[in-house]
């Protein structure tokens, strides 16, 4: 009797060691299976967010090299060379100016913006470039002659007219919604090259009206300067060799007013990606994944409202704030996947591990990455 009690008694000794040692071995495996997991999950949130980060970033430069170089005296453009830019000691020089009474038009989804404008021209010698001046990449409706004085300064002529002009612009929309955006107004004769005559800025006298309104954006710049432009063509004509035109280039800087675009634009990504992650507290797994999947539709639905306020075939920054969005949908999905699995299995505890370590890594995650690209685009 008292060997049997004995016996019964180790026997639950080591019943007891047994339990705590698969205990503590599923512990240890379950520490494991957490740890591989963040260890993913940061990895792979890091390449996705540095990728989009870096994207934003060359677009950005990229974007702010091509305002400089479009009202950069000093940039040798494509097809010219430094002699190009040289003053031609042949050429009459004709001071010219630009004041900008109204924009009329902008429309960024039409690539389109209209413009009202007084242009006016001084010279010396055998010249009309009132009668003969073009807008390039626009059309002229109407241009009206507001003025002409002969012998203003000496021999000098001058002449004062109003212009209203549709130009297309290709808009640079890569850093939407937080971009900028560089307007200008390309004057060049049609009768004249840059050999016979060049206009000479007036730097002093050119301005934009201060109750000219551009929706959405503020006026924060202008400029003018005058470049050499060439056709790459004679267009036919026998009496000339080059074809190189001077081109009076007038550049207004505009920048978004405030936030509001940005906050419109985002709102429904931030919405879809905290439903997302509020998704992974749900202890009911069909809840959880219709929460996702209405995430996912949110998105969906947000992306095309921004690919409408754009160019068609456009990747703006939105669209890569969304495809973030997409991504930490994608991960939660995942991640729910996993966590079923073990729950069925009967590793509660393990899941729920699972579910707790995964909401604050994409949640930060999200948040950091979304902070450096606008940052990044500004």
């Amino acid at each position: 009797m008292q060997l049997d009690l004995i016996g019964t008694f180790v026997g639950g000794i080591a019943i007891k060691k047994s339990d705590n040692y698969s205990n503590f071995k599923d512990s240890i495996k379950g520490f494991g299976l957490v740890r591989l997991w963040v260890i993913i999950l940061i990895l792979v949130l890091a390449i996705v967010s540095s990728t989009l980060i870096w994207v934003t970033y060359n677009n950005t430069e990229q974007d702010l090299m091509n305002i400089a170089n479009q009202i950069n005296p000093d940039k040798v453009e494509s097809g010219l060379t430094v002699e190009d830019y040289q003053d031609p000691a042949t050429a009459i020089k004709v001071t010219s100016g630009i004041y900008v009474d109204r924009v009329k038009s902008l429309s960024i989804k039409d690539n389109l913006w209209t413009v009202d404008f007084y242009i006016w021209f001084k010279w010396k010698g055998d010249l009309n470039p009132g009668d003969s001046f073009q807008v390039i990449d626009g059309t002229v409706d109407p241009k009206d002659v507001k003025l002409i004085k002969n012998g203003v300064v000496g021999d000098e002529t001058y002449a004062l007219y109003k212009v209203t002009a549709t130009i297309t612009k290709k808009f640079d929309m890569n850093r939407f919604p937080v971009d900028d955006q560089f307007l200008t107004i390309n004057i060049q004769d049609t009768a004249d090259q840059r050999d016979k005559m060049i206009f000479v800025p007036d730097q002093e006298g050119s301005s934009v009206g201060s109750n000219v309104n551009t929706p959405g954006y503020g006026i924060v710049g202008f400029n003018m300067t005058e470049k050499p432009f060439n056709f790459n063509s004679t267009m036919g004509d026998p009496t000339v060799s080059s074809g190189t035109f001077s081109q009076l280039r007038t550049g207004i800087l505009l920048s978004r007013e405030d936030n509001s675009v940005l906050f419109v634009s985002l709102i429904g990504i931030f919405v879809a990606v905290l439903a997302a992650l509020s998704s992974l507290f749900i202890m009911s797994f069909q809840g959880r994944f219709s929460m996702e999947g209405a995430s996912m539709f949110v998105l969906i639905t947000n992306m095309i409202f921004i690919s409408n306020l754009v160019p068609t075939g456009v990747i703006t920054v939105g669209h890569y704030v969304a495809a973030l969005g997409f991504f930490i949908v994608a991960m939660c999905l995942v991640e729910s996947s996993i966590s079923i699995y073990y729950h069925k299995k009967g590793d509660e505890a393990l899941a729920r591990r699972l579910d707790l370590v995964t909401v604050p890594i994409l949640a930060l995650g999200f948040v950091v990455t979304v902070i450096a690209m606008i940052w990044a685009a500004w």
